[in-house]
């Protein structure tokens, strides 16, 4: 009685072409970093938008605004 090992089994691409040790290697690396900076990305946009909120919600709304206002102001006087 034989039994399949992980090491006899046969890695296929999405076409169905039999994947080679490096391939297969070299995809899974691919995934991982791909993962990674996923991860990253999500991870600075969720505190970015965290840190924003806490530095706006200690000022009223109006006084946000017209802060705002002032910067949009002064970018548009700067940029021409």
């Amino acid at each position: 009685m034989t039994t399949c090992s992980d090491a006899n089994a046969t890695s296929f691409d999405p076409y169905g072409e039999p994947l080679g040790e490096d391939r297969i290697t070299h995809m899974v690396q691919a995934d991982r970093r791909a993962r990674n900076a996923a991860i990253a990305i999500f991870w600075t946009l969720a505190l970015t938008l965290t840190a924003g909120r806490v530095y706006l919600n200690d000022q009223p709304l109006g006084h946000a605004l017209i802060l705002a206002k002032a910067q949009i102001g002064a970018f548009v006087t700067a940029v021409r």
